[in-house]
């Protein structure tokens, strides 16, 4: 719960200083999730969503704050019953984004490191059989995409991002992704 409240007020002290600038946007963004290494051994694609909050620092940098929902699934085989598990994360994530030019499209890289919220049920028949308890880890990710000028103050987003769950009590074993996201942002 510190973890939270902290980063909370460090993203609050950040929209405070952007916004009496008046550089502040928002995204909504959805998507596909692409499970890589031993974490695609396990688990298959997945869907999930973000929103985000963008303050630009200079022009052609921003500092980002997001907060989303990831799902994947995975069929076990335990004892001769099927049995299937679903991992839900909700990453609060603070980052970075670079953008290499402007105008009518604008490329840009980006990277982003925070907490995910992750929670694991297994169910059997149409029935939850086991839920875990939430554990916070640590994550981070980098990427690339590309913003499309769709008005005035608004903005296609189109991105693309590896990311890596780490769980430092399991032999520092990491849950590696790929997500492949596409969105509207509004602002600047």
């Amino acid at each position: 719960m510190r973890r939270i409240v902290t980063i909370a007020t460090f993203l609050l002290c950040i929209a405070t200083a952007a916004y009496g600038q008046g550089k502040i946007g928002l995204s909504a963004m959805g998507g596909m999730t692409l499970p890589v290494g031993d974490f695609g051994d396990v688990y298959d694609s997945g869907i999930g969503g973000k929103g985000m909050l963008f303050f630009q620092l200079s022009p052609g940098i921003e500092v980002t704050g997001t907060v989303g929902y990831l799902k994947w699934d995975a069929d076990f085989e335990i004892f001769g019953v099927s049995v299937e598990n679903t991992l839900t994360s909700i990453p609060l994530l603070a980052g970075l984004r670079y953008y290499f030019g402007g105008g009518a499209y604008a490329p840009y890289a980006t990277v982003e490191g925070g907490f995910h919220f992750l929670k694991s049920e297994g169910i059997e028949n149409g029935q939850v059989i086991y839920e875990s308890d939430r554990e916070d880890l640590f994550g981070y990710g980098a990427g690339a995409g590309l913003l499309f000028r769709a008005g005035d103050n608004l903005f296609i987003d189109l991105g693309v991002m590896f990311n890596s769950i780490t769980d430092s009590e399991i032999d520092d074993y990491t849950s590696d992704f790929l997500s492949f996201m596409l969105g509207v942002r509004f602002g600047f």
